[in-house]
């Protein structure tokens, strides 16, 4: 029997054939994946350049448009700045005849730098691509959204809905959806409404998941989950080993912000991340502005290459990351070997400042640490206060001590203090890094 003939709605019609597209860019040759992003950003350049004031000025400061290379044009714009969003707002958006006030979505960042900024987005254009990707994730990882999901978060009603979302039920996937306010609830009745209903996906912060792995362990309940599903936070691998142990779930990352949307996907295969090369050109550059090579971080400057209502380009997020190698899965979308928090959050040393990717990937993988919070003082002083449910065997201090020193940092003077538990602030994201505008002072019961 020949295969039924499904018609959706327009609006899921569209999506799909959008994320097909995006597919397309999976396994294409290297030159053609190069000449695809040039092409989309020349019509992006020429779009800024003839409708926004704001981008005219630095295109033709940068040689559009006598220049050929749209990618050579790019090398040379100034880094867009959370500030230049701020301070030219208006100058930026590029209004084209015929778009309606109504078809304009504003985004506006969480302000964790102390800077939110707002950022301008065509519905019509954003709306159906961002479903598409979303789509294609679930397809990457085999998500069966006819089945339960639970989700744990900020800002959330408590309650149950009859799909996993709007896009869901327009493709007749109504897998039911249970919602939880995480910041209304202690752990452990999270866990038992978690045991109550006994979802196949789980969509949370990594932290709230490995926290729920441990309080699961340690009560000895079994319950089983098909994959965790990550938000608002990077992913440490003790995180990851907590959820394979205690759910046999594996964690599944994704990159994106509040300013361009997706950036990349974690791998079908590995745990490493794959740019999504259709929609956001990246670069990983250093201090002085050059591409940094494989296995070396820097700073990420994002090109979103559909940004037609507010032209992004080169914005630099804040967020440090490292390329890797090419990848084994068959895909060759770019690979994101790890994400290595924010620019914001780096080491003063003599040498200049550190980026510390290494805190959440090595830290992590010793036992008993459950989480870390580093301070920075005024005369170079770090503070690392662990927490954890006893005390560091010497063996564990000393493996502490061995990857600071490891990454560079055994010149500075280090106090590492335990803590129960880590007095972070309310909020949705946690600041693992702090700088204190003081000298350091040991806590009473060090002196």
């Amino acid at each position: 029997m020949a295969d039924v003939l499904h018609f959706h709605s327009p609006q899921a019609a569209q999506m799909l054939l959008l994320a097909q597209q995006v597919r397309a860019w999976e396994r294409v040759a290297s030159a053609e994946y190069q000449a695809l992003q040039q092409r989309q950003l020349h019509t992006l350049m020429r779009h800024a350049h003839q409708h926004s004031p704001f981008w005219r000025q630095r295109l033709e400061a940068a040689g559009w448009p006598a220049e050929a290379s749209p990618g050579a044009v790019l090398a040379r714009l100034p880094l867009l700045t959370r500030a230049d969003l701020q301070t030219h707002f208006a100058q930026s958006r590029a209004r084209w005849p015929g778009l309606e006030e109504a078809g304009v979505a504003t985004s506006t960042t969480s302000g964790s730098t102390g800077e939110p900024v707002r950022v301008e987005k065509a519905s019509a254009m954003y709306s159906p691509l961002y479903a598409a990707i979303s789509w294609m994730e679930a397809q990457w990882h085999q998500r069966d959204a006819a089945r339960k999901i639970a989700v744990l978060g900020a800002g959330l009603t408590d309650g149950t809905r009859d799909s996993w979302g709007d896009m869901y039920a327009a493709l007749g996937l109504r897998g039911p959806c249970v919602v939880r306010n995480i910041t209304q609830h202690g752990m452990e009745s999270h866990l038992d409404w978690l045991l109550a209903h006994r979802p196949d996906y789980l969509k949370c912060s990594p932290m709230a998941a490995a926290e729920l792995a441990r309080l699961a362990l340690a009560r000895g309940v079994h319950l089983p989950i098909r994959q965790v599903i990550s938000q608002s936070e990077r992913v440490t691998p003790g995180q990851r080993a907590l959820c394979l142990q205690a759910f046999g779930a594996r964690i599944i990352d994704r990159y994106s912000c509040e300013e361009t949307g997706w950036i990349a996907l974690q791998c079908p295969v590995h745990d490493h991340l794959h740019l999504l090369g259709a929609t956001t050109l990246m670069e990983i550059v250093d201090g002085e502005g050059k591409p940094c090579p494989v296995g070396v971080p820097g700073r990420v400057l994002v090109t979103s290459l559909h940004s037609f209502a507010m032209p992004i380009l080169r914005y630099e997020l804040g967020d440090i990351a490292e390329w890797g190698a090419p990848c084994s899965c068959g895909m060759v979308l770019p690979v994101i070997a790890r994400l290595g928090g924010r620019t914001r959050h780096q080491v003063q040393t003599d040498k200049g400042l550190m980026p510390m990717p290494f805190l959440g990937d090595e830290l992590g993988h010793i036992e008993p640490i459950r989480a870390f919070r580093m301070r920075q003082y005024v005369d170079g002083t770090l503070q690392l206060q662990i927490e954890a449910p006893r005390a560091l065997t010497a063996d564990e201090q000393a493996a502490v001590r061995a990857v600071f020193a490891a990454n560079g940092l055994a010149d500075l003077p280090l106090h590492v203090e335990h803590l129960a538990r880590i007095d972070w602030p309310p909020g949705r994201k946690r600041e693992e890094f702090e700088r204190v505008d003081r000298a350091f002072e040991p806590p009473p019961s060090t002196r």
